[in-house]
């Protein structure tokens, strides 16, 4: 059987099919050859572990992306990816910053910067350090981390080392004791207080020598971390001695003032805090330390009930810039002319005691004042102050008018105005 052709109709279908053919071809290659286009992704807010959204043109030109961080994913490993749409898991490394899409033709960088929504945690610290060693930080998200404040607000922003369950900081010199505050970022940046706390070392003293020592001559100061000493402090000098002689971990020399009094040797450290020798330092030629006190009024403080009722002055009881003997003594600043220390509030019987005995150092323009000594139910006896030097003074009762009892007892300045030390109040 003959089958017969209608060639103008085989001719039609043929021009169609051509046209649907050289269209199909003219779309795929306007797609494949024209630019890569990143034109969005995200969602912002975006966790790690979650899905990452890139939308743009020519987007199945692309072979890998990079994240800050240097967390790659290759393309075998995007969830989807057309032309318009790539689909990613957010990777664990990846931290703020742009993102680079690969491609053969080059580099695509996003205009934004990624960020994402983190929960950084601390799961330990170093235990103790000393300043400018280095401490190290463990738990997660930590490549987030922006700053780390040590105690006292000592800021630190920069790091060793820092990766995402791991940063290495460098303790400040002037760093103190105390927890750590982590500060990181993302889309909502984030402080919390590490549980544990950084005990940052401190200089210790063991020994001074010698003691008794001249003033003007070498002190040597051995203990543990005296490197980490910014000064020395001695009594009845205000501003700390920062030059020395010698400085080492174990080993401490300085000069000692002129001017230095006797008491404790203070080293302070970077942070400012201060570390105090156990053994009080005397010098060669100082006076020898007072007969004790049968009973007292004051003896490194006020005791036996005994308060200050005075006016016009200032008194500091737990003064230790030049003391007589013990610890303390009071610093006395008479801002009034005729001005009091009034030792009140006590009382005690005369009978079983010979003598009133107190201790006073006249400061510079106190050298012949005279100050008035009056107790209760007595009178009262002058007495004459000597300027740069401690005098002690020896008052019998008959001198004080015979009180059978004192239930107070005056120091009245004569018409001057001025600063004395006194110590060692009391009965014998």
């Amino acid at each position: 059987m003959i089958k017969v052709f209608n060639k103008p109709l085989l001719t039609l279908i043929c021009l169609i099919m051509c046209i649907g053919i050289i269209t199909s071809c003219k779309k795929d290659n306007d797609v494949n050859s024209g630019p890569t286009q990143l034109l969005s992704f995200g969602p912002t807010g975006a966790m790690h572990g979650d899905t990452l959204r890139f939308i743009g043109n020519n987007l199945s030109q692309v072979t890998e992306i990079t994240f800050t961080g240097n967390a790659v994913i290759p393309k075998s490993e995007f969830i989807e990816q057309s032309a318009e749409v790539i689909m990613v898991i957010v990777p664990q490394a990846a931290e703020q910053g742009f993102v680079t899409l690969k491609t053969p033709q080059g580099d695509i960088v996003s205009k934004t910067k990624l960020n994402l929504e983190v929960v950084t945690t601390v799961t330990s610290i170093t235990a103790q350090a000393r300043p400018g060693e280095n401490i190290t930080i463990t738990g997660n998200y930590l490549n987030w981390v922006t700053r780390v404040t040590f105690a006292d607000g000592k800021n630190v922003d920069s790091f060793v080392t820092k990766t995402m369950n791991q940063v290495v900081v460098t303790v400040p010199m002037d760093a103190q004791t105390g927890p750590l505050v982590i500060s990181y970022g993302g889309t909502e940046p984030m402080d919390i207080q590490t549980d544990d706390t950084l005990k940052v070392t401190l200089p210790k003293i063991t020994a001074i020598s010698p003691n008794p020592v001249e003033r003007k001559s070498n002190l040597t100061i051995t203990g543990t971390n005296l490197d980490l000493t910014q000064g020395v402090l001695f009594k009845g000098v205000k501003v700390p001695i920062t030059q020395f002689v010698s400085k080492s971990a174990t080993r401490l020399v300085v000069n000692v003032p002129d001017t230095a009094n006797k008491g404790k040797v203070t080293l302070v450290a970077y942070s400012l805090l201060t570390v105090e020798s156990a053994e009080s330092l005397t010098f060669v030629g100082d006076l020898p330390d007072l007969a004790p006190l049968a009973y007292a009024f004051y003896e490194d403080a006020l005791v036996n009930n005994w308060q200050n009722w005075g006016w016009g002055s200032t008194a500091d009881f737990s003064n230790t810039d030049n003391v007589r003997d013990g610890e303390a003594s009071i610093s006395l600043d008479y801002t009034g002319q005729w001005s009091a220390l009034k030792f009140a509030n006590g009382s005690i019987l005369t009978a079983p005691y010979s003598e009133v005995t107190f201790s006073i150092f006249g400061t510079p323009g106190t050298e012949g004042k005279k100050i008035n000594i009056t107790p209760s139910g007595g009178s009262t006896y002058t007495v004459v102050i000597q300027q740069g030097k401690w005098v002690e003074y020896k008052l019998s009762m008959a001198q004080l008018g015979n009180p059978v009892k004192i239930e107070d007892l005056t120091f009245q300045n004569q018409d001057w105005i001025g600063k004395i030390y006194i110590d060692h109040v009391g009965l014998r």
